[in-house]
């Protein structure tokens, strides 16, 4: 009577459990016996796979070297200061000219002294400027017969300014400014790059979590089923010990429970391999870290959201957030501006020259500045200077020529990344509308193997059923469990691959990356 009461609790059981759903409320710890077991959302994995993984590291080098491009090209407009001081002290023979000139001296000594400041540099429409003051202290023999009562040196003064502006090559703030701008336009494409990067990661770290989530409750389908066929197995070898059953049936359920503890292993395996995913998402790897396991806590809800997607939506999302896309209209316009730059160096130069000064010739170099507004002597000068290359400018025409090339294959590159998306786009929504096909069908067949799970055990309580076909429904259901989570988990992984197309996944999980300093901030 012991072993019936057993048996009858041991049904009761089964009936409870596979009653509910396939997925349950709450995870278990997943086969670990770790005390450290993390609970985790998907947003908390993204985070901190975002803050730590290798991958998305090197690839923000790559935007920063960009960035540092664009400090680089803008460094041409920065002024030069230009400073100077010589000195020079010599004493040499004259000749019989100079023997003359010189008031009768056979040898002549010299020292001089010369100081130089300036500022040099370049305005955006192409213009080269110079601003100079210089000063030469003379110190020799003829000085001293000059003047007689002056016991220190001559001071040659002079300040200036000279200016040259291209009208041709070389002339304008867009051609000045051109490689700043294939720099900036550079930086936007090194962006796109890294969002593709880090957009790339967070759906490899998404689909780790609901590989992670499909093998945690694929693990709990299997250990509930060993549970089962181990208490019965139990409650059989009781009921052969009085007689009350075959000894064969007992060996079936041995083989049963062998079966179910393979499957419930290999699970086991996947389990393991799916959290050593995310430890490697996270630049960890299990020597380190040996005690922490996760445990996912969303659930799958793309399943409810489905119908309200529409592909017209979905293509322009894509065209404005693809980092694909994006990033072949950028290389468009960095072409663009090439071919600009290179179509200039193809003109001749036409330049306009201008200097303007004033010199002064003093006792002292400080009487310079006192003196001068008033008898200090002025000079000035303009002029123009053509250069035109005699075989027909060579190396700019080739380089010209070169340009067009590259925008072509841009534009080529851009039209197939747009047919790509589009096409890409309509495939993942085909794959949805598949995916919640497949949820359906295999939601009805969980509900029907139910059902028949249901009358075998009633057939079994009413003595016209054995025990090996209650097992053999419950594998059957067990099988049907497992595919309808399945269904489900690919249902939600191909909502996940829809946002990685659009463009949109890191943005809906609350990352967002800022162009300018490049950090990522998970909101």
């Amino acid at each position: 009577m012991n072993a019936k009461l057993k048996l009858i609790h041991v049904l009761f059981l089964l009936f409870i459990i596979f009653l509910f759903p396939v997925i349950s409320s709450e995870a278990n710890n997943q086969g670990n016996n770790s005390a450290n077991n993390v609970l985790m959302s998907q947003t908390q994995l993204i985070k901190m796979v975002c803050e730590n993984n290798f991958d998305i590291m090197y690839q923000h080098y790559d935007l920063e070297l960009a960035i540092e491009q664009i400090n680089k090209e803008q460094a041409i407009f920065e002024p030069k200061l230009i400073a100077s001081y010589t000195h020079q002290d010599s004493l040499s023979p004259n000749t019989a000219e100079e023997y003359y000139d010189r008031q009768w001296q056979d040898k002549f000594q010299e020292r001089i002294s010369s100081y130089q400041l300036g500022i040099s540099g370049l305005f955006p429409t192409g213009t080269l400027y110079s601003f100079n003051f210089s000063i030469d202290e003379v110190d020799n023999d003829l000085i001293d017969t000059r003047y007689p009562d002056n016991t220190e040196s001559e001071a040659s003064s002079n300040i200036g300014i000279q200016l040259t502006h291209p009208f041709l090559k070389n002339g304008g703030n867009k051609i000045t400014e051109a490689k700043i701008q294939i720099a900036k336009f550079a930086r936007d494409i090194s962006y796109q790059a890294y969002r593709q990067k880090v957009i790339d990661i967070v759906y490899s770290a998404l689909n780790a979590y609901w590989e992670l989530y499909y093998t945690s409750q694929q693990y709990d389908i299997y250990k509930d089923s060993v549970q089962i066929a181990t208490d019965l197995l139990q409650t059989y070898r009781e009921m052969v010990e009085v007689g009350k059953v075959a000894e064969t049936e007992l060996f079936e359920i041995k083989s049963g429970l062998a079966l179910r503890q393979s499957l419930l292993s290999a699970a086991h395996e996947k389990l393991k391999t799916a959290q050593n995913n995310i430890l490697q998402l996270l630049g960890k790897s299990r020597n380190t870290d040996k005690e922490t396991y996760y445990t996912p806590t969303d659930k799958p809800v793309f399943y409810e959201i489905c119908d309200s997607i529409n592909p017209v939506e979905v293509l322009d999302q894509a065209i404005m957030y693809n980092p694909r896309y994006l990033s072949g209209l950028e290389n468009i316009k960095k072409q663009n501006i090439h071919i600009d730059y290179a179509k200039n160096q193809c003109l001749p130069e036409l330049n306009f020259k201008a200097t303007a000064g004033v010199k002064s010739l003093d006792k002292h170099p400080e009487m310079f500045f006192k003196n001068l507004w008033n008898d200090n002597d002025e000079s000035w000068s303009i002029g123009v200077e053509f250069k035109l290359p005699l075989t027909g400018n060579l190396d700019s025409n080739s380089e010209l020529r070169m340009s067009k090339i590259k925008k072509r294959q841009a534009s080529l590159s851009f039209q197939a990344i747009k047919v790509d998306l589009e096409n890409e786009v309509d495939n993942s929504i085909q794959r949805i509308n598949s995916a919640k096909i497949q949820v359906d069908r295999h939601q009805e067949n969980v509900t029907l193997k139910q059902k028949i799970m249901n009358i075998e055990m009633n057939k079994l309580e009413g003595g016209k059923s054995n025990i090996m076909e209650v097992l053999e429904k419950e594998k059957g259901l067990n099988q049907a469990k497992n595919g309808l989570l399945k269904s489900i988990v690919n249902m939600e992984l191909s909502g996940i691959a829809l946002r990685k197309i659009d463009g949109t996944l890191i943005e809906r999980y609350g990352v967002e990356i800022e162009k300018e300093n490049t950090k990522i901030d998970s909101l």
